[in-house]
């Protein structure tokens, strides 16, 4: 059982000393609390100490008033000749003067311990005032240190091979597709307007024709009814451009 608890005990001193390396600010904590208990006792200490010297400082005040009471008092007892009387009262006075020297001693010494007590409860107190600044100052370098750290671990765990050449990767990708989406902007363009282009020339010479066709009815050169078998309808005719050179001659020697 002694080996087992030594073993438990070392075990849980060995977890607690590894909490507290990893946590200084608990050793700091625990450090404060000390002094503040060890104030505290102090306090009460020196407060009893106090209150002893206080009530040994009535005692003897008291003890003064009695003297003076009972040598007043055997002294009109002495003038109206009432001897034993003022004997038996000097005796009280003197009995009350050695009890008032026995308590003058005590607070001699009362008084000693006191202002020991006192003067320890000062210098406890300051040092517990100092115990708090350090720990005010030491937490504030623990917390920039435990920064500092942190951002060492994030900085180390940054690879920035492995982010320029994944940015070199990116911006590649982004380039090649910019110029797929204008190769492809141009082509569609281009076939479009091809597309319009070939429309309006079309219009254009549709317009032309029934110009011509209208000039030439005027002129006399055609007959209404070979409009319908121009080369504008849809059925294909491919003689018409000769009958219509030929009218063309026939209409110059008429002229």
């Amino acid at each position: 059982m002694g080996r087992l608890t030594r073993a438990i005990r070392g075990f849980f001193g060995k977890f607690l000393s590894g909490v507290e390396n990893r946590n200084p600010e608990i050793l700091l904590e625990n450090v404060v609390q000390d002094e503040l208990d060890n104030l505290k006792k102090l306090q009460v200490a020196a407060a009893r100490t106090m209150a002893y010297e206080k009530m040994l400082t009535n005692d003897a005040a008291s003890k003064q008033k009695i003297i003076v009471a009972k040598e007043r008092q055997s002294k009109e007892l002495a003038s109206r000749g009432q001897r034993e009387a003022a004997i038996e009262v000097l005796q009280q006075k003197q009995e009350a003067h050695t009890s008032l020297v026995e308590i003058e001693e005590r607070l001699e010494e009362a008084r000693n311990s006191s202002q020991d007590m006192e003067r320890a409860f000062r210098e406890q107190e300051k040092r517990y005032n100092n115990v708090v600044r350090e720990r005010a100052a030491l937490m504030e370098e623990h917390q920039r240190a435990k920064a500092l750290r942190t951002a060492n671990d994030a900085r180390a765990e940054i690879s920035l091979s492995d982010s320029s050449r994944d940015l070199d990767k990116a911006r590649q990708s982004i380039r090649q597709a910019s110029y797929e989406a204008e190769a492809v902007g141009e082509l569609g363009t281009s076939d479009t307007d091809r597309q319009i282009a070939a429309a309006e020339i079309d219009v254009k010479r549709l317009d032309a024709e029934r110009e011509l066709e209208d000039m030439e009815l005027q002129m006399g050169l055609r007959e209404p009814d070979q409009i319908e078998a121009s080369p504008n309808s849809d059925v294909p005719n491919d003689s018409a451009p000769t009958e219509e050179a030929g009218q063309r001659e026939e209409g110059d020697s008429r002229a």
